[in-house]
């Protein structure tokens, strides 16, 4: 009876060990072998392109109606496999970024999540609106995703990284981020003067969110082989050489914290930091007034349209999309341990 108590209770000792190695894992600021990054942004910008050239995937980039889930793999010098897993976020909703926050904590710490903005350089009717918009859902994701303590060491995290004083005006987003800039091949056929103008608002946004900003075309060599070496810096921690241009007649480099308001002189009154935004704002649209997009879900989405009426097709799609409540309310509430990672082809 003695070696049976014994042998319950070396079960009991391996089950605690390992449950505080998967808690350490998950939690560990510092160490991890698996990261995240979390793509959205304006829609057709070459989002999905940038992920494929990335991973290195062959097949042809289709449209992302959702979101789409992926994973790369790469093998260290210690025969350890690091592991990103990309959430590419195709209809902005706070809903699915939720998803990818959560999903991405379920095998590591937040601290090891990335969001990348992309945003269109060649409709700059647009841009405002579409960081609007993606910033808007992110904050939302935040607080849906994490409570208000977690939120807050995140946040606490970023300035310490920073080893430096904050920049008042600045109001880092909790996690990482990256402002990309795409269709940059179009955007550099415009006049000086309104590239350098959106080039201003777009320094102040990044550095005023505590983002890193660059321009990217998937038509340029350079700009690809930059991304695709900041991308796997983000997901598996590869060296990354953080270069800064501010030549608006060349694509903008600015890692995050590497900035100031000072240099980047768009002539606004300095003021409290939640504010700086809506001064920017403000100038932004005074010069290039944004389109509205208030029909443009109802347009874009072939769902609601009735030329392309397919009952079957409506059923099946209306059951995938409570599953997918299903699948989130699970998420949010704990009940999936894990997120089953294939192995690859």
């Amino acid at each position: 009876m003695v070696i049976i108590a014994d042998e319950e209770s070396m079960r009991e000792i391996a089950l605690r060990i390992a449950t505080e190695e998967e808690h350490r894992r998950k939690t560990d600021p510092n160490e991890t072998h698996e990261r995240s990054i979390i793509i959205l942004g304006s829609k057709g910008v070459g989002k999905t392109t940038m992920v494929y050239r990335f991973l290195e995937k062959e097949e042809r980039p289709k449209p992302t109606i959702a979101m789409d889930y992926s994973f790369g793999r790469k093998t260290v010098k210690s025969l350890v496999k690091n592991i990103v897993h990309v959430w590419e976020v195709g209809h902005l909703a706070s809903s699915l970024v939720s998803v990818a926050m959560t999903g991405s904590t379920l095998t590591h710490s937040p601290h090891h999540t990335v969001l990348l903005m992309m945003l269109d350089l060649s409709r700059p009717g647009e841009l405002w609106a579409s960081f609007e918009e993606t910033i808007s859902v992110i904050r939302s994701g935040l607080k849906m995703s994490y409570d208000a303590e977690t939120v807050q060491k995140l946040r606490e995290r970023r300035i310490t990284d920073k080893k430096k004083d904050v920049e008042r005006g600045v109001d880092p987003v909790p996690m990482k981020i990256c402002i990309v800039g795409g269709r940059y091949d179009e955007f550099k056929e415009f006049d000086l003067g309104k590239k350098e103008f959106i080039g201003k608002t777009l320094r102040a946004m990044a550095h005023n969110l505590g983002a890193s900003l660059y321009y990217y075309s998937s038509k340029d060599k350079v700009l690809v082989r930059r991304i695709k070496d900041l991308l796997s810096h983000y997901g598996f921690g590869s060296p990354f050489t953080e270069e800064k241009c501010t030549d608006y007649e060349k694509p903008l480099m600015m890692p995050a914290g590497a900035d100031s308001f000072g240099r980047i002189d768009l002539q606004f009154p300095q003021t409290r930091p939640s504010a700086i935004l809506d001064t920017v704002k403000q100038i932004y649209v005074s010069r290039m007034p944004q389109v509205s997009k208030s029909d443009e879900g109802t347009l874009e989405d072939p769902s609601n349209d009735p030329n392309f009426n397919e009952p079957i097709i409506d059923r099946l799609r209306t059951q995938r999309e409570e599953e997918s409540s299903v699948l989130l309310n699970d998420m949010m509430e704990g009940r999936m341990p894990k997120i089953p990672v294939p192995d690859p082809f």
